[in-house]
This record gives C-alpha cells, structure tokens and sequence, in this order.
C-alpha cells in the first residue's frame, strides 16, 4: 500500500459524483469534486445543510461508493479496492469519528477500544495493552472500566477518539463530532484534535456548518450544492470573520 507522497498526496479527489434516487427525484449530492490535501494538520470542510459534507466525508471513509471519479485516501485508491479490502482499509488507515458516539453500551470504555484490534485477529492482551496506552494518552486512565452510560458526553467522544485510532492511521475523520456536546466539552475535543494533528503527523478532516468550529482549524474548504468552491487559511481569522468568508464563497 502505498503512503503519502509528494505523487501519493493523502487525500486526492477527481471529479467525484454521487447521486441518490428519492423516489422519482435524483438529488445530486456531489457533482464532481476535486480536493487534494497533501500535509498533515487539522481542516475543516464547512457548507449548509444540504451541501453535500456528510455524504463527502462517508466517500473519503470508505463507506460509499461514487458513481464517477477518482478517490485516493492515505495512498490508497479506494475507488478501486473490492468490499473486502475496503472493510480492511477502514479498520487499519483510517480513523472515523460520529456525532453520535456509536460505543457499545454492554462494553466498557476499555473494551469498546480495544474490539477493532480484536476483530483484526490480535491476541487479547495486546489489544487491551493498545487501547489502556491510548486511554491514558487522551487522559482517560481513570475511566477505563466504566460503560458508556457512566461517562459524560466529552468522555464518551475521547473513547471513540481513541478507538479510531488504534492502528495509528494516518487520517481522521470528524463528522460533526461536537453536536452532542456542550461548550466547554467541544473546545476540549477541538484542542484534543489540533494536539493530534500538529504532535502526530495526523490528518483530521472534520465536516462542520459552524465557524465557531472550523476556527480552530489550519484550513477550511467550502463546500456548496455539491462542490467545493474555494477554500481559505483560517490563520489570523476571528469566528466572525471566518464565517464572512465561508458565507461568501458559499454563495
């Protein structure tokens, strides 16, 4: 498999097209989309309700299909990879996290980590090794026993935070992954997923509508009626400036 490069950017998109039948109306979600990000840091994706972010980012994760283009994501065509080797390429490349937290209630924070690796064919005791070493990182040593009802929401999300991240990936992607938290909860969350980006090579790509989230991002792309129209450095940008700028190339 081959890893990012100045040839293998880590995410590539040409021309991707996704269109859903909703009864006798076609809605076209995407409608050629070209995006390259070829360094690590933390970037946001922003558009309007409708926009087509979701469906962008369930394409980039491997859990959809396009019907048209080019989708090249940690060196990886995945456009091309069968179900098989796609199901691979998401557990072992890439990590997802949700707005909703998507941990199995019966399991406890330590177990729900660990169960990818498991499902991978590792033995026991590594995998609970990995999980308890990423727990501690995320500062939830002290949690590691507890169910997913025990745990408030900002702890909820560092638990699915670390389990996306048990085979190191190279890329991370947030779909909305503040919308069940509160305020100070999502700022953590924000400064948790800058730390990763800047301090491990990480690629986050989070889809938002808010500039108060996108903010603490390196870049934003603007995504509208399916494409992506212009994007901009969020450096020495207030949110209100931000959300000028997005709102413009939006238009």
């Amino acid at each position: 498999m081959a890893e990012p490069t100045a040839d293998h950017p880590i995410i590539r998109l040409s021309g991707v097209v996704k269109t859903y039948q909703l009864g006798r109306r076609q809605v076209h979600a995407l409608r050629g989309v070209d995006l390259t990000i070829d360094t690590p840091g933390f970037y946001a994706i922003m558009g309007a309700s409708g926009s087509g972010k979701s469906t962008l980012l369930h394409l980039m994760a491997g859990l959809d299909h396009p019907e048209a283009g080019e989708l090249e994501v940690a060196g990886e065509r995945i456009d091309l990879l069968d179900e098989v080797a796609l199901t691979r390429f998401r557990r072992r490349r890439i990590g997802i996290v949700f707005q909703q937290f998507n941990l199995i209630s019966t399991l406890s924070a330590l177990e729900n980590v660990a169960l990818p690796a498991l499902l991978d064919g590792w033995n026991a005791r590594s995998a609970r090794d990995r999980a308890r070493e990423l727990l501690d990182a995320l500062g939830m040593s002290h949690r590691t026993s507890h169910r997913p009802d025990a745990l408030s929401g900002g702890e909820q999300q560092r638990v699915a935070i670390a389990r996306a991240l048990m085979f190191d990936p190279p890329v991370l992607f947030a779909d909305e992954p503040t919308g069940n938290l509160d305020t100070s909860s999502s700022d953590q969350l924000f400064d948790l997923l800058g730390t990763l980006a800047s301090e491990h090579s990480l690629t986050v790509l989070m889809v938002t509508h808010e500039a108060t989230a996108a903010i603490h991002c390196h870049r934003v792309y603007v995504l509208r009626d399916g494409r992506i129209t212009g994007s901009f450095d969020v450096e020495d940008l207030d949110v209100p400036e931000l959300a000028t700028r997005a709102q413009q190339l939006g238009r």
